[in-house]
């Protein structure tokens, strides 16, 4: 487990050095070093999928970090076929790190020993509401790129790394298209995780649940203003980050506190 999740850390840092070097030579086509970016994008995530396995295979035990893991497998694997269709301007510069970050957490730091579930229809719920949340980290890191974008084509820097990414309508037309995809998956699986709610206070839900449906109801309402007014701009951007904020401390938020706080 130690070995399959090292080498996964250090095929993500070696895929993000290779974006940035392609990245920052400017003049260099997008074609090159894509396939190898490809290929070891594809083993770490093989190897990062094999960590989470091995953790797992005496049942689902859900703590934090592990949690945490599963959700940067499922961004990195986002950022893999999302960057297929913008070679210019790869999402992978940012993620990779970021779930490089989350590999050494998991292994670096103490958890608390939690039970496997004993309902496993209970992996379907869980299933999607982590997809949701993958998608929505990708919305707010989208919303923060787009925030700075937007902030330097107003005081016209125009060079470098605002010259290299998508046009701005465009940009926002992705962050909308993965809060709507976000959204529908976190739907299903808060009517999925109706079914499994006996006491919500005993199952320590109440704090989850409320601020997963506050959540829900922020993305909501993002998606109304946008099919009817064509929300975009600051606006987008920071509700989107409010709504993120929520969804984070649903349940990393909650389960910090149940796993380090309140033992």
């Amino acid at each position: 487990m130690a070995i399959a999740n090292s080498l996964a850390f250090l095929l993500y840092l070696c895929c993000t050095a290779l974006l940035i070097r392609r990245f920052v030579q400017r003049d260099q086509p997008a074609s090159v070093s894509l396939l190898p970016v490809g290929i070891l994008t594809v083993l770490a995530l093989i190897f990062h999928g094999a960590d989470i396995f091995m953790t797992m295979r005496d049942g689902w035990v859900l703590n934090l970090f592990t949690t945490l893991s599963i959700v940067a497998w499922l961004m990195a694997l986002a950022a893999l076929i999302w960057g297929a269709k913008t070679p210019n301007a790869p999402p992978g510069i940012i993620i990779y790190p970021i779930v490089a970050l989350s590999l050494i957490l998991k292994t670096s730091l103490p958890y608390e020993e939690v039970k496997s579930l004993v309902n496993p229809a209970l992996e379907w719920h869980i299933l999607l509401s982590l997809a949701a949340y993958s998608l929505f980290a990708l919305a707010a890191i989208q919303a923060i790129v787009l925030a700075v974008q937007e902030q330097q084509l107003k005081q016209r820097h125009l060079a470098g790394l605002i010259r290299k990414l998508p046009p701005l309508q465009s940009m926002e037309t992705t962050l909308f298209q993965l809060i709507s995809s976000g959204f529908v998956l976190l739907s299903i699986g808060l009517i999925a995780g109706a079914f499994f709610i006996d006491d919500i206070f005993t199952q320590h839900l109440a704090h989850k649940t409320l601020l997963s449906l506050i959540a829900w109801c922020v993305f909501a309402i993002i998606l109304w203003q946008r099919w009817r007014n064509g929300l975009r701009g600051k606006s987008a951007i920071k509700w989107t980050l409010i709504g993120f904020v929520f969804l984070l401390l649903a349940y990393f938020g909650s389960r910090f506190v149940l796993e380090y706080i309140i033992k």
